[in-house]
């Protein structure tokens, strides 16, 4: 056999192994043919397709680049280049590609409805809604242009125009595959839960061993407080996916929310089995072993939580409050002055800080949270209550008064604030009183 059929062999085989989901292999099969004849663009653009479902994007666009300095004027390698681009987050780049792609062929719809996808990235909205309608003028029913669209609109809030996108996405292409999902999540957002329920539902039928749909069910219906069913969603997930942590994750925090411990420790502990690293497993595990006073259990399950999410604002958040309950604020406070480098308008973030500082008995930065808290949220009654307290610690009885009335006017109701009002009240007096005496002592002395 010569070079060139050994070289057509290995593509064929390439081709075997893609379908099959060896894509590794089938990329190692294609470099070997495109080393025999490298000018086949052909075989570059499957390897880029190849990388593509490796999701090695950088890689992908090497591959179409090299198809495109063969062909510069291939506008699918152009177009899937433009894409993946958008995926790396290179937009800039990525709209050039599309442009492109216009002034050799300005019929190819593509490279419009694509621009819709790197627009809205790029929180471009207005310019993501031209492309659609420039794109319909090429193709007037696109289903792909649909769903693009209803993603932008959900973007920036109009979310009832982005379901009405996402239902044209699926009367023009009933099997689209996420859009259900979509309308599932707008209608979730909506808090129109029986929707959101028919979309989960209606996509199980379509793919019943889908992962996401079942863990995203099982979710939706613990809201709805159908706790038996939900858990039957997502043991079988679990059944259905033995090697994912998520399903045994999912169940753990199901059986948490009912407060059933041994269960919920169970399943945690095997999510954690399965993946030592999954986020928000350890955290969970750690309110289990809080409700069961465990507490030494506890922080060395948040510490290691502290290790994995160190980067996500919402664990943070959640990992300083844990800590502040276990009375440990010096863990608190490392937490919170990470949370507030990532989330510093976070006026909850400021204020969790301040008590934690106030906990250390470092009062002056306590006070300078608080502040920040109240800049970012002015109603904001616990800041104000904890600045009253941190006054009063100061002797600062007046500031503290000041506070405490402006904490009432925004919740009359607040035992805790009124009992504070009235603490401070007859120090106020006792302070009068006492400087009336101390005056007339001074009187009489002299």
């Amino acid at each position: 056999m010569n070079e060139w059929m050994d070289a057509e062999t290995r593509v064929e085989m390439a081709h075997r192994l893609y379908e099959k989901g060896r894509w590794a292999e089938a990329a190692a099969e294609l470099r070997a043919a495109i080393d025999i004849n490298p000018n086949n663009s052909a075989w570059h653009f499957n390897l880029a397709v190849t990388f593509e479902a490796m999701e090695d994007y950088v890689r992908a666009c090497d591959a179409y680049r090299r198809v495109l300095e063969i062909d510069a004027r291939d506008v699918e390698a152009l177009n899937s280049l433009g894409v993946n681009l958008t995926r790396m987050g290179q937009h800039a780049d990525a709209l050039r590609t599309f442009e492109q792609i216009s002034r050799v062929k300005p019929t190819y719809e593509p490279a419009y409805c694509n621009r819709i996808v790197t627009y809205t990235e790029m929180g471009d909205h207005d310019s993501a809604e031209l492309m659609f309608y420039l794109a319909r003028q090429v193709k007037e029913h696109c289903p792909l242009c649909c769903y693009h669209l209803g993603h932008s609109l959900y973007v920036r809030g109009e979310l009832q125009r982005a379901m009405l996108c996402w239902k044209q996405t699926l009367s023009l292409d009933p099997d689209h595959p996420d859009a259900n999902l979509r309308i599932a999540e707008a209608a979730w957002a909506q808090n129109d839960l029986k929707l959101a329920r028919r979309c989960y539902e209606g996509e199980l039928v379509r793919s019943p061993d889908d992962l996401d749909v079942l863990l995203d069910l099982g979710e939706l219906l613990q809201q709805l407080g159908e706790h038996q069913q939900a858990v039957a969603h997502l043991q079988h997930a679990a059944d259905l996916h033995p090697d994912e942590a998520h399903p045994r994750y999912a169940l753990g925090e199901a059986a948490l929310n009912q407060d059933h411990l041994s269960e919920a420790e169970s399943h945690l502990l095997s999510a954690l089995r399965i993946d030592p690293a999954f986020p928000g497993a350890n955290m969970r595990l750690g309110q289990v072993y809080l409700r069961r006073k465990r507490p030494d259990d506890a922080v060395r399950c948040l510490v290691r939580e502290i290790r994995i999410s160190r980067e996500d604002p919402d664990t943070l958040q959640e990992l300083g409050q844990l800590f502040l309950e276990l009375d440990k604020p010096r863990q608190a406070n490392r937490v919170l002055r990470r949370l507030v480098v990532l989330r510093g308008d976070d006026p909850h973030a400021h204020h969790n800080l301040a008590v934690s500082y106030f906990l250390l008995d470092r009062h002056d930065e306590g006070v300078t949270h608080c502040r920040k808290a109240l800049r970012l949220k002015p109603d904001y009654p616990l800041a104000l209550y904890n600045l009253a307290l941190a006054h009063l610690q100061r002797g600062e009885v007046g500031r503290a008064r000041r506070f405490v009335s402006k904490a009432l006017t925004l919740d009359p109701r607040d035992e805790q604030l009124r009992q504070l009002s009235r603490r401070l009240g007859l120090l106020g007096l006792w302070s009068r009183v006492r400087a009336r005496v101390v005056h007339t002592l001074r009187r009489t002395k002299a």
